[in-house]
């Protein structure tokens, strides 16, 4: 490897600084990493090269007459008061109702609370009071079983990072506790309130060097915006009232420094259940033990792991734990059941598993046991969602909940020892409905249903399509416009797209979407390409690896049929994705720049070859591979990495109008990505005379990955959006409609 700068920075020309790394791959394939100095985030030049983009970018967004009234009128579709479902929580004198809420434009969310559901519900938590500007956030939470205590994560600048905290909630003061350095961890309480379990990693060595202290509106800004990755994560038991520093290790291997590991205390307070993932493959090892022998390993203070029973000893299924009835566990699964069943395994004779629920057509998103022998199952066909109860004895049919339309259950909450759960449910043009459901007379009960300012659902209408892929395979997709629109091939159209880790894009509302389809008279497409998890682990695999390119051409398929049927053309096509879904934006616009207009890929994966490096980016190889593992993985994600694949393109044709989003504390896509790909972007195309279309970069500050993000910052990232998808349309944007 070779590093040499080949000139010293410019303000004028940022992207003319390209060094001379050069990395070797399997089979002796080599690869110049011109950019290689972007991947420091507080290198002296990465910081001038924001700086200049910024400066670029705004001087740009400024001439776009839509973005004030578009912020405007997105703040005004916003301010509507919006809650979460309900969920309860404590004992006795400490039982009580909890559910989130934003009055309209708070930054945060506030979680509320109520002794009854008729009682009016007061303030519990306001993270808006943390931080003036609302960049202080609510991460992993969790009530004490008693519900004399909460146990609660600060988060910062939208960083993955978390400090955990502790409220006494009948005085209402917060305790002394402070336990730091978690992330992607639970909190899981001891049923006598003595203390939890949680997970953590080691300080990033970046960090320490820094000597950077997290105070709850302090001096934290660096953290969240290191790149080292994250490793040897371990499992810890933290006693109320003592000083993290006496926090006793459970359990971790340092043999295997990238699995996670992560405890969790059954329904019965009996054991302790610790998880085991090596990546975001929905496959995980289960490994369990008593409570009490815990509590012997923290007394004896001898330090290492716990004796644990190694219940399931490999990568080659998933096990949700939903309960257990003593030694009898019962688990949502997806062992030889790609769209997943529920099983029963008594612990102590483990080849015992037996089917409760069997695997169905439709997939199992979620189970939960509710009125100590009902299950509340969850199911998806076509991308929406059912709601189901069965017999947690036999796994026998009680009822299908009734829902209001087609659409997504948001999110169900219940405990076993309550005779009631609660749900969301929600559609594209249906803002979400809260409901309680009454396990004795099996009726559902409407708790809140959140109301926005003009909105009329009866506006739009949404259908879903389905079209064919290179191959033959059939895809789902949402189409979303005004009611009765005729379609002449010309509509401003945003087509969207994820394709990854098993994650299901269903029907959710947006107010900011159905802004975009008024304002714009556009049409809003949502494509359910493989890789994601709408018809289960099947369709997942079709879409990952050596296969990714499927989702690709899925997506690109998608565009030509909405072409083909006339909803618009090419000049008129934006297409969106965050994430993994910036990936394939970016893979998109390099194989089929002549079939869009614009392209926004947000905080994604744009360097294929050197994700895996940052963060918790190897836990991606599931999905991608790694270019350092052979000769055909490095060829695939070359093939499509965004970053190594621009290229101008032949004849008149133009590169799409790109707008790259990213932020400077995303600590899960790490904004390195963003930025080398723009800067490969600007330099590929400077001095072509025939690209007019713009190529920009925003770079969001004291923001992250998404989580967390404030009101006010989300409203301005989105009018920016649509005002540079209008200008790059040639669309106006209708001020009356």
């Amino acid at each position: 490897v070779r590093f040499a700068m080949a000139a010293v920075f410019d303000p004028a020309d940022p992207n003319a600084l390209r060094g001379e790394t050069v990395d070797e791959y399997p089979a002796g394939n080599k690869v110049a990493d011109p950019y290689r100095w972007l991947e420091d985030p507080d290198g002296a030049d990465t910081t001038k090269w924001v700086e200049a983009q910024v400066k670029t970018t705004n001087a740009y967004l400024s001439t776009l007459e839509s973005r004030t009234f578009l912020k405007e009128k997105l703040t005004e579709k916003y301010d509507y008061p919006k809650t979460g479902c309900s969920f309860r929580r404590g004992k006795g004198g400490m039982d009580r109702y909890y559910f989130y809420k934003n009055d309209g434009l708070q930054n945060q969310y506030v979680l509320m609370t109520q002794k009854t559901l008729d009682d009016e519900p007061v303030v519990f938590f306001d993270p808006n009071a943390l931080s003036s500007d609302g960049t202080k956030s609510l991460g992993p939470s969790s009530f004490s079983d008693s519900g004399k205590y909460w146990a609660y994560g600060i988060t910062a600048s939208g960083s993955d990072w978390n400090t955990l905290y502790v409220k006494d909630i009948e005085s209402g003061h917060t305790l002394e506790d402070k336990v730091e350095w978690v992330k992607f961890s639970g909190i899981s309480w001891l049923h006598d309130d003595s203390g939890f379990f949680y997970s953590r990693y080691p300080e990033p060595k970046t960090l320490a060097a820094k000597d950077e202290k997290d105070e709850v509106e302090g001096d934290d800004v660096k953290r969240g915006s290191e790149t080292d990755s994250n490793l040897n994560m371990a499992v810890y038991f933290h006693k109320i009232g003592d000083p993290s520093s006496k926090d006793c290790l459970v359990y971790s291997d340092p043999s295997v420094p990238k699995w996670m590991f992560r405890g969790h205390v059954s329904d019965d307070g009996d054991y302790l259940m610790i998880t085991v993932s090596e990546s975001t493959a929905p496959v995980n090892r289960l490994f369990t033990t008593k409570v009490s022998t815990v509590l012997e390993h923290v007394a004896g203070g001898k330090g290492g792991s716990v004796a644990v029973t190694k219940l399931i000893d490999n990568f080659d299924a998933g096990y949700d734990y939903v309960t257990n009835e003593k030694s009898l566990f019962y688990f949502k699964t997806n062992l030889n059941a790609p769209k997943y069943k529920v099983i029963t395994i008594d612990i102590n004779e483990p080849a015992s598993s037996k089917d409760l629920i069997a695997h169905k057509p439709d997939v199992l998103s979620d189970a939960m046991c509710v009125a100590g022998n009902l299950l509340v199952c969850t199911y998806m066909k076509d991308a929406h969602e059912t709601l189901w109860i069965y017999s947690l004895k036999d796994g026998s049919i009680v009822k299908q909940v009734d829902l209001p339309d087609i659409g997504s259950v948001a999110n169900c909450t219940g405990r076993k020892e309550d005779d009631e759960f609660f749900y969301s449910f929600g559609g594209f043009v249906y803002p979400g409905s809260k409901f309680r459901y009454d396990t004795k007379g099996m009726t559902s009960k409407l708790l809140r249903e959140d109301k926005v300012v003009d909105h009329d659902p009866s506006y739009f209408e949404t259908k879903q399509v389905f079209y064919t892929s290179t191959d033959g395979t059939k895809i789902p997709m949402f189409i979303v416009c005004k009611k009765g629109k005729q379609f002449t091939g010309d509509t401003c159209t945003l087509l969207y797209g994820y394709g990854g880790f098993s994650i299901s894009i269903t029907p959710s509302f947006s107010p900011f979407r159905t802004v975009f389809i008024k304002h714009f008279d556009g049409c809003l497409a949502v494509a359910n390409i493989r890789g994601g998890g709408e018809y289960g682990e099947e369709w997942h695999e079709a879409g990952i690896k050596l296969s990714k390119q499927n989702g690709f051409t899925d997506f690109q398929c998608a565009a030509e049929y909405l072409i083909a049927n006339k909803y618009t053309n090419p000049s008129k096509l934006t297409i969106n994705g965050g994430s993994n879904g910036g990936l394939l934006v970016g893979a998109c616009v390099n194989q089929r720049p002549d079939l869009f207009a614009c392209a926004i890929p947000q905080v994604g994966v744009m360097d294929m070859l050197r994700f895996h490096k940052f963060t918790i980016g190897y836990a991606w190889c599931s999905d991608y591979g790694c270019s350092e593992d052979d000769e055909a993985n490095f060829k695939n994600l070359h093939g499509f990495s965004p970053l190594h694949n621009i290229k101008v393109p032949s004849g008149d044709a133009q590169y799409p109008a790109v707008l790259v989003t990213t932020a400077d504390h995303d600590d899960r896509v790490v904004p390195l990505h963003s930025m080398k790909y723009a800067a490969q972007l600007q330099h590929t195309f400077k001095g072509v005379d025939k690209q007019k279309r713009p190529l920009l970069i925003r770079v969001d500050v004291k923001a992250g990955h998404g989580a967390g993000k404030p009101t006010s910052k989300i409203i301005e990232e989105i009018a920016d959006i649509y005002a540079f998808i209008g200008a790059n349309t040639n669309t106006e944007c209708k001020k009356v409609v």
